[in-house]
């Protein structure tokens, strides 16, 4: 019987660069070659390299943080980028914890639908539109096969019980008759969201000299968001945001008597703090009924009232601020229904004259 042959063959390297070795063994230097030459095959060898394997997909936290750093936050305003900032880190990498691209599926992320189905639809479509993007640019990174938040499957339900968006015409006068009582500072913010529409951080970003008495304008130029309890002054949530809205009576009124010549109406040489804020408006619901109302139902009512009067539909796009007249059209065009009403009438009574 010929005698086995044996030789020692490389089929890799170690992390600290030490070789790894393997046995093989024939009864002839034909067979010793074969056998060695499966063996580099089956280590995935070729000329003595290692075949190198295609890396695994990121980790979604990874992928997403470098695609808001990179493609997202060049492009937004403050206001956007907190809120963007806010459903990333709070939400989306939470879920998806853990997981790499190539892990998450249509069913991932309709379990992630499911799982906030106590959120506002809003919100949770929010961060659709955000996967939506971060999976298409993993498509073409080709870490992905497929976007899986593009399937038909997936769908969005909510079990929170929206918020009525406008006051009562009786609690809106009910709160005006209240605010003689309050302190003059946060007399002068719940007069500026009552009376304006404007959003809390525009009206924290009002200055004495935006304000045309002769005119009767008010300028809105900026807004405040917060970083750590700390007030950030920037620009408005999009460009439409800079507009001007009428000065109010009642509201010029309440300013008047503190009117001076520059800072910041609320707070003085420098805007205030969020604890500040939040220290403020506690203040103020403990003095008068606000009936359950924040800024951003303030702003909703005064929108709202301004639509039921009768102001044409661009121009109440402009004092609201809204980029997209479409925002205007869906949330307050059917409020004035009733002046529609009463143009028909109007109008028949003109075709009877005829």
């Amino acid at each position: 019987m010929p005698k086995q042959l044996k030789e020692r063959v490389q089929v890799g390297v170690e992390k600290k660069g030490k070789p790894i070795y393997k046995w093989v063994t024939g009864y002839s230097q034909q067979e010793l070659f074969m056998n060695a030459a499966m063996l580099l095959q089956e280590y995935g060898l070729v000329h003595g390299q290692q075949k190198k394997e295609k890396p695994s997909s990121p980790y979604f936290k990874a992928y997403v943080e470098r695609w808001f750093e990179l493609y997202k936050e060049p492009k937004l305003r403050q206001t956007t980028k907190s809120s963007y900032l806010n459903l990333i880190k709070n939400h989306l990498i939470p879920h998806f914890k853990g997981m790499r691209l190539e892990e998450i599926t249509t069913s991932t992320v309709q379990e992630l639908f499911n799982a906030k189905s106590s959120m506002a639809k809003s919100t949770v479509r929010q961060m659709r539109i955000i996967l939506h993007q971060v999976f298409d640019l993993a498509v073409e990174d080709e870490y992905m096969k497929r976007n899986p938040t593009d399937s038909k499957r997936l769908y969005i339900s909510s079990d929170k019980v929206e918020k009525r968006e406008a006051l009562e015409d009786h609690e809106v006068k009910a709160i005006i008759r209240g605010i003689p009582c309050l302190k003059r500072e946060d007399g002068m913010l719940l007069a500026l969201l009552i009376f304006t529409g404007m959003r809390r951080g525009e009206a924290l970003a009002l200055r004495w000299e935006d304000i045309d008495w002769k005119k009767r304008l008010i300028a809105v130029k900026r807004a405040i968001t917060y970083k750590d309890n700390r007030p950030v002054l920037g620009k408005t949530k999009s460009d439409a945001g800079n507009r001007l809205i009428p000065l109010d009576d009642q509201l010029a009124a309440i300013l008047q008597p503190c009117r001076q010549l520059g800072g910041f109406i609320i707070g003085g040489s420098d805007p205030i703090s969020e604890t500040a804020f939040k220290r403020m408006w506690e203040r103020i619901g403990k003095k008068i009924n606000l009936y359950g109302a924040t800024p951003h139902v303030f702003r909703h009512t005064y929108i709202t009232l301004a639509a039921s009067s009768g102001i044409d539909v661009k121009t109440l796009q402009s004092i609201a601020g809204h980029s997209d007249i479409k925002m205007t059209m869906d949330r307050y065009a059917h409020k004035r229904e009733n002046n529609i009403i009463a143009a028909g009438g109007l109008i028949s009574s003109v075709f009877r004259s005829m």
